[in-house]
């Protein structure tokens, strides 16, 4: 069989429109060096031309490239050279959007976990014989987080269950050519736990893929509370993961939480010895008391997984290379 390659074509700068349903939410990162990269509008270096289809009139839309485009316009180019595919369907134009942004590695985390489970729950529609419904809601101009929303409301009204799907999120991935392991892909997933509103607020401030899920075990309320004192205060940002754990275990309010990030001794049931007046305290003793929760919690987990994957025996049933090892770990908490 021969494959057919689009012929690159010059195209007017000003006739190409964006698309909302790009998975990258933020192609403004570096367009000046972008566009310097890209040498001139009569001697253009691009490897790889931008993607486009026609729409109304003689106008076009991106498929792939936005950068590149928006890099063109800054640089003053009155055209750029681009590949026209009118031959890719809705489900097409996604799979060749997400395969070219998660193959790079500073894709935000939202927008990597909403472009992989899009196409999760697109393989799985096609399975349940959703393909005209599926095609409509990729064919939709919205931003990815609206059609992950109408994706997932179609599979539930059509009693998709997520742990038995007909597609497996291993065949999905190998499909778009992305290794993720299943741990990694889980704990990814965890950021979409984010509410999307919420997910607008912090997008910007730098958070770490971690602090994203922190603030996803969170109930909504509380994920806007912190969202917006971390916009005021963008010095709680490296706090967010401790503000986050102690509020889940319930030994703090949010704003109590908050407060003991920000060096501050809550007006309840202040320690013996210490003012009470919400005077800033040394940090440190707040870091330590955080890290020796966070500590407990981790070997509380870590004791539970042991006893499930040894089905619910005894830890002496241990392999004698590891007995030593928990039995030393158990006789350090019992002698605090």
């Amino acid at each position: 069989m021969t494959l057919s390659i689009p012929a690159v074509i010059q195209v007017p700068v000003r006739k190409i429109e964006f698309s909302l349903g790009n998975p990258r939410s933020k192609t403004e990162e570096d367009i000046q060096g972008l566009a310097a990269s890209m040498g001139s509008a009569k001697h253009a270096l691009i490897v790889n031309p931008p993607l486009l289809r026609r729409i109304k009139g003689d106008r076009y839309r991106v498929i792939a490239g936005e950068r590149r485009v928006r890099a063109a316009a800054l640089a003053g180019w009155q055209s750029i050279p681009c590949q026209i595919r009118d031959d890719l369907d809705a489900h097409g134009i996604h799979q060749v959007r997400v395969v070219e942004n998660l193959h790079r590695r500073d894709l935000d985390p939202f927008d990597q976990a909403t472009a992989l489970k899009i196409s999760w729950l697109v393989v799985n529609g096609d399975a349940l014989g959703l393909q005209t419904e599926v095609e409509s809601i990729l064919a939709r101009e919205q931003p990815q987080t609206h059609t992950l929303a109408a994706l997932e409301l179609l599979l539930e009204q059509h009693a998709f269950v997520s742990t038995h799907p007909a597609v497996s999120w291993d065949e999905t991935l190998n499909q778009l050519g992305v290794e993720l392991s299943p741990e990694r892909r889980k704990k990814l997933m965890r950021v979409l736990a984010v509410d999307p509103k919420v997910q607008e607020k912090v997008r910007d401030l730098g958070l770490t893929e971690a602090a994203l899920r922190s603030i996803g075990s969170l109930e909504i309320q509380e994920q806007n509370h912190l969202a917006r004192e971390i916009q005021a205060n963008p010095n709680l940002i490296r706090k967010v993961r401790r503000i986050a754990r102690v509020v889940r275990a319930g030994s703090h309010s949010m704003a109590d939480a908050i407060a003991e990030a920000r060096g501050q001794v809550t007006p309840t049931d202040p320690p013996s010895g210490m003012q009470t007046d919400n005077q800033p305290i040394d940090e440190r003793i707040s870091d330590q008391v955080i890290r020796l929760l966070e500590a407990a919690t981790t070997a509380q987990q870590a004791l539970g997984d042991l006893h499930v994957l040894l089905g619910g025996q005894d830890l002496k049933k241990l392999p004698d290379a590891w007995r030593g090892y928990a039995e030393e770990a158990l006789g350090i908490i019992r002698s605090l």
